[in-house]
């Protein structure tokens, strides 16, 4: 069969910059419900109603949708979808009408194509055990065809939410860190060629998304490996998105150890602010179980921003006064060190760095400079 290539209507422009300001990083510790059952040992993706959750699991596990409770964990049904394939299933979605199965992962960097499954929403029923799906396959546009190496490219996908009649994918970057976002429609034919609309440096893997209609807020979940090699969780809020997405007021929030949360891969909203997350099973020195949890970031307020217009880049000079020198650093993608600050003058020269993008952090600031040349 020949396949046409269908483009997006949205224009080619990726926005590297993100405008919002930022709210500042903070910690919270979600709350334990359960160390869930088998059924979600792989639990990667999330989706919420009525007070029950929707979860799948990932590669290697049979092309399910399974149900548990909300105040419990405990496992109400499975549903089998008769005409799927679980290459990697990552991310799952709810629309008016729709359930949205996002077989998008792409560890290993060998898939130049992905699919999202489309069901009947009113399928999902008590008497009902079998379902069946309408398959609809994408390609990122700006996925190199070949040379993807395993765990160390750009180009896998773990995240997807329904919003303003979209579908919104958000990349897990093992190379550098960052996350695109792309939107395509809810239903095509053919092969859809997705465009990036915009990116973000998350300074980690992102494993799932979620958006909150109540208070209008893109929540980003992932994680991290820290220097001693052990990783930690993450989400970042993005706080009154209307159409800004990624260039809304942020605020990353550290939530601990996966040794607590187990593997964070799954993330949906309940409320204004509230929701839950799935870890699935990390099989290692020692085995921790799937966890459900639940958090409430009401109680978090966003950090005011503390802008300084005495700190801008001009050219490849920064302008910093000297007073605030030290609490401030030049990091590259890698969250590394880029320069070491000459004391005793207001600006700094940035010429000898090679080019790239760069990240001015300090306390309740962060600023993205990307040098040209």
């Amino acid at each position: 069969m020949k396949y046409a290539l269908v483009c997006i209507s949205i224009c080619f422009v990726q926005v590297l910059l993100a405008q919002g300001l930022d709210l500042g990083t903070t910690t919270y510790t979600p709350t334990f419900i359960a160390n869930l059952s088998v059924p979600y040992n792989e639990t990667s993706g999330l989706a919420f109603s009525n007070d029950t959750i929707f979860s799948i699991n990932d590669s290697g596990n049979q092309p399910m949708i399974h149900a548990m409770g909300s105040s419990n964990g405990q496992h109400l049904q499975s549903w089998t979808i008769q005409n799927a394939v679980n290459v990697d299933w990552e991310a799952l979605a709810l629309g008016p009408n729709a359930v949205f199965i996002g077989d998008i992962g792409n560890n290993a960097g060998n898939r130049n194509t992905l699919d999202i499954y489309r069901i009947a929403r009113s399928d999902l029923t008590p008497t009902t055990t079998n379902l069946f799906a309408q398959k609809q396959t994408l390609r990122f546009a700006d996925q190199p065809l070949s040379g993807l190496a395993l765990n160390a490219h750009n180009y896998d996908c773990e995240a997807m939410f329904f919003w303003q009649d979209s579908l919104h994918l958000f990349s897990k970057n093992w190379e550098n860190l960052w996350t695109r976002h792309y939107v395509v429609p809810m239903a095509w034919q053919d092969t859809l060629i997705a465009n990036p609309i915009d990116s973000f440096f998350v300074n980690g893997l992102i494993t799932d998304a979620g958006h909150d209609q109540i208070s209008n807020t893109i929540y980003l979940l992932g994680y991290k490996k820290e220097l001693s090699g052990l990783y930690s969780s993450f989400i970042y809020r993005f706080i009154n998105a209307n159409n800004d997405c990624l260039a809304s007021d942020y605020q990353r929030i550290e939530l601990g150890s996966t040794l607590n949360l187990a593997q964070t891969e799954g993330l949906c909203m309940t409320g204004a602010n509230k929701g839950l997350i799935t870890g699935e099973q990390i099989v290692s020195i020692i085995t921790i179980p799937p966890k459900l949890h639940f958090f409430d970031f009401s109680t978090i307020a966003g950090l005011p921003a503390q802008g300084n217009s005495d700190i801008y880049f001009y050219a490849h000079i920064l302008y910093i006064p000297q007073s605030v020198l030290s609490e401030f650093q030049l990091l590259d993608t890698m969250g590394r060190s880029a320069i070491e600050w000459k004391k005793g003058q207001n600006h700094q020269d940035l010429t000898n760095l090679k080019p790239g993008t760069y990240i001015l952090q300090g306390p309740h600031y962060r600023k993205t400079w990307i040098k040209i040349n």
